[in-house]
């Protein structure tokens, strides 16, 4: 199911882009619900506030004067959900290079059109390729890893609920997997295998650390900040890479 937040600070846009969004979810007969209609950057917080959970955002870029833009509030839903995906639906299409290059990765841009038809085209091409991902992954987190913690003794373990993993440096060919709530499982691996097993969700960050992704906010102190408040090694040649990942805003 598709979670749905549109926010335009202009009332008219956003009644019709609602239509014609609802048209677009009626047409390809998708699981998906329009949970809020914000008309500006606070009733889109408060609602946020109110309800926490992982939404699918059409933001406007632009939300007038002394409001947050929606550059601002990507940021701010990237640190608190950061499994979100968001577009951008504005008629400051040029600006999309500038979003990029700020590191929240936007999930697409449609450019504004009061064109009935070609707008609900372009909302038809992002909600395909939502759906699309939101089957891959649930895949992924009903993906386990086997775990061998003693003689005859495995554990099975859900890869969605592992945050990281690093060496374990007083003792050697052993790793430990931390878990979402900092559960620690040590086991005999390299984490060469390890990133392996666990596949293309998972980043080196440092020889001796390997990252899941889609837990990544940015970087304090020269560490990788995870959404679970941990800090994690960062090698001196990934801080470049890392550096504009989705911060928290």
């Amino acid at each position: 199911m598709l979670k749905i937040i549109l926010c335009d600070d202009d009332m008219f846009t956003l009644a019709i882009f609602s239509e014609l969004l609802q048209a677009a979810i009626d047409k390809l007969s998708i699981a998906g619900i329009i949970l809020c209609k914000a008309s500006s950057s606070k009733e889109l917080l408060n609602f946020l506030n109110n309800n926490p959970d992982d939404y699918f955002f059409f933001l406007d870029l632009d939300m007038g004067n002394g409001e947050l833009n929606g550059l601002d509030l990507s940021r701010i839903i990237r640190g608190q959900h950061p499994a979100s995906k968001i577009v951008f639906v504005t008629s400051h299409i040029e600006k999309s290079m500038e979003i990029l290059k700020s590191g929240i990765e936007p999930f697409g841009f449609i450019e504004k059109n009061f064109n009935r038809e070609l707008m609900i085209r372009e909302f038809e091409n992002v909600l395909r390729l939502a759906v699309k991902t939101e089957l891959k992954e649930t895949n992924l987190q009903q993906k386990t890893i086997e775990l061998i913690i003693g003689i005859d003794e495995v554990i099975s373990v859900p890869i969605k609920y592992i945050a990281y993993v690093e060496a374990v440096k007083t003792i050697a060919h052993n790793i430990c997997y931390h878990t979402l709530d900092d559960s620690k499982i040590t086991v005999r691996d390299t984490i060469k295998h390890a990133l392996e097993m666990l596949g293309d969700e998972f980043v080196l960050s440092h020889r001796s650390v390997i990252v899941n992704k889609q837990y990544i906010i940015g970087m304090e102190n020269a560490q990788l900040k995870l959404s679970n408040g941990k800090l994690v090694a960062c090698s001196i040649s990934k801080k470049s890479y890392f550096s504009n990942w989705n911060k928290k805003g």
